[in-house]
């Protein structure tokens, strides 16, 4: 993340926040959860990709086949 500017890191915590409440919100995850840095990384990747929290919440979290 040293690549982004302040408000930039500021923009990603906050949707990193929203991934998290649509995670909970689906039942993909339940509280207290804890990010590990692998999925800093991968939050920050969909960020950058211009993922919605919604869509950043299903990559992450949704059952794989």
């Amino acid at each position: 993340m040293d690549d982004l500017s302040e408000r930039e890191q500021a923009i990603l915590f906050e949707w990193t926040r929203s991934v998290l409440d649509a995670a909970v919100y689906a039942g993909l995850i339940v509280p207290p959860w804890r990010p590990t840095e692998h999925a800093y990384s991968l939050l920050h990747g969909y960020f950058g990709l211009g993922f919605t929290p919604e869509e950043g919440a299903e990559a992450l979290f949704a059952r794989r086949h």
